[in-house]
């Protein structure tokens, strides 16, 4: 059975950088860290049969195991023609048995034994699972912790990831980033607190799994009564459906206490029901007492951009009805609200540009030559350069404005409009230190679509402006290999 929520599309507007981060970090432990499990079991395996260990302790294991374990007669067998290096490995990683192995007499009272043994266990706790895993019966706090960024296989690292990025991202935009780790980090060790509380077990556990079912539950506290969409699976049925998100709560923790009551396998149902439970409570309880923002316009799945879209509308309104001088002065504080806005910048431009209004423009123009070169910008900046060679738009012609226009309009490949651009700019009587180089970008763009006189022109210009620069005889160069 599977139930999850399907209440919000990615935005790729808002990243989710901390949940990508967190998949990141998981995946580079997997591979950078706990890749090197293998040699580092080899060398534990090694140091615990070349100390003679399996011979004084193998009967004691087997006797010790098969009881524990209830082991009928063909297992025991099986037990007893195990590999020396596999049953090596099996006695090395039951911290039960050693915890045992620790208290007998015989044990205390051979040195030689208890050297042999520190060595091997020594080299056993470099491995993953068992420097950094968490061990209820054995508490530590790098255990507790470092649990959560290691997992057992490759498939489980993928489970955790997936179901991490499906909860994670839209927490992290409706709790904000440092809320939204601490709570992650919170419960995953609230998971490892309540295993440690209930089973005080000698078993290594490892995964983000409590951390994620801590997400679940934040999940469900965030949205608390409000009904939300729903992904389920049940055998062959799958779908859609509604309902108010706490309801879905005890279909989750009823899940997992039935795994824990009669599922069998190596899941830790103790790490889910207390990541899920402190997710929870950690959300529902904070968000009743209004203790906890949380991002109601994500939740009500409001337009973040319906401010700007109303005021948008607004200026049309003006424009529509020729009101420009009303336009005009609200033109300064809407550059100031919302900057860097393409569609803004074109209808405060046709203001600025009909009434000359040179205040109203120099703040478009800053706006505009700051933003990125992308489609949007380059329609405007076409705009721009076509006005410029009409006679009355002499704020237009200004050379600090057609040197901003000359370099994107080139990098655009606008050949001939960069051309009007750099005529305008090299009546100037004081050209800028950038403007041979400029010159020659030019040049070879025009040349390459077969514009002979465009380049001749550019060449003449820098053979009696700038008869020294380094890019005047490239140009030279350039020009006599277009005349092959």
């Amino acid at each position: 059975m599977l139930i999850i929520p399907a209440e919000h599309p990615l935005d790729w507007k808002r990243p989710p950088v901390i949940t990508l981060l967190l998949i990141l970090l998981n995946t580079l432990i997997y591979f950078g860290y706990q890749g090197g499990d293998q040699a580092r079991e080899e060398t534990a395996v090694r140091t615990y049969l070349d100390g003679g260990l399996l011979n004084r302790e193998r009967a004691l294991f087997t006797e010790d195991f098969s009881q524990r374990r209830e082991l009928d007669r063909d297992e025991r067998e099986y037990l007893d023609g195990m590999r020396r290096q596999d049953l090596a490995a099996l006695i090395l990683h039951d911290l039960e048995f050693e915890h045992g192995l620790h208290q007998r007499a015989e044990y205390r009272a051979d040195n030689a034994w208890q050297a042999a043994r520190q060595q091997a266990e020594a080299a056993r706790d470099q491995i993953s699972s068992m420097r950094f895993g968490f061990i209820p019966a054995r508490f530590t706090v790098e255990g507790l912790f470092g649990a959560m960024f290691l997992h057992g296989s490759f498939d489980h690292l993928l489970g955790n990831m997936l179901f991490l990025f499906i909860f994670g991202f839209a927490l992290e935009i409706a709790l904000g980033r440092a809320v939204y780790l601490g709570l992650y980090l919170l419960s995953g060790v609230a998971s490892h607190l309540l295993w440690w509380a209930v089973d005080p077990v000698w078993v290594s556990g490892v995964g983000a799994s409590g951390a994620i079912s801590g997400l679940m539950g934040m999940y469900l506290g965030v949205y608390g009564l409000r009904k939300i969409n729903f992904f389920y699976w049940l055998g062959p049925l799958f779908g859609y459906f509604k309902a108010p998100a706490l309801w879905i709560l005890p279909v989750w923790m009823g899940k997992e206490l039935y795994g824990l009551l009669l599922a069998e396998g190596n899941t830790n149902y103790y790490a889910h029901l207390g990541g899920l439970g402190a997710g929870f409570l950690a959300v529902w309880l904070p968000r009743l007492g209004g203790r906890l923002k949380v991002d109601e316009a994500y939740l009500h799945k409001e337009d973040p951009d319906a401010p700007f879209k109303r005021e948008l509308a607004a200026l049309d309104q003006l424009l529509s009805q020729f009101a420009l001088d009303q336009a005009a002065s609200r033109g300064p504080d809407l550059l100031a609200r919302y900057p860097g806005r393409p569609a803004l910048l074109e209808r405060l431009y046709a203001v600025a540009r009909g009434r000359q209004d040179k205040a109203l423009l120099s703040g478009v123009l800053k706006q505009l030559f700051a933003l990125p070169e992308h489609s949007e910008s380059l329609v405007l900046l076409r705009r721009i350069a076509d006005d410029s060679g009409e006679m009355e738009q002499r704020l237009l012609q200004h050379p600090a404005v057609q040197l901003h226009l000359l370099s994107p309009l080139i990098r655009a490949g606008e050949g001939q409009r960069a051309l009007g651009a750099w005529r305008r700019l090299s009546r100037s009587p004081q050209l800028p230190s950038q403007f041979p180089a400029l010159t020659l970008q030019l040049a070879r763009q025009l040349g390459q679509r077969q514009d002979l006189s465009g380049v001749s022109e550019l060449s003449r210009f820098l053979r009696q402006a700038f008869p020294e620069a380094e890019q005047t005889q490239q140009l030279a160069l350039y020009q006599q290999h277009l005349a092959r």
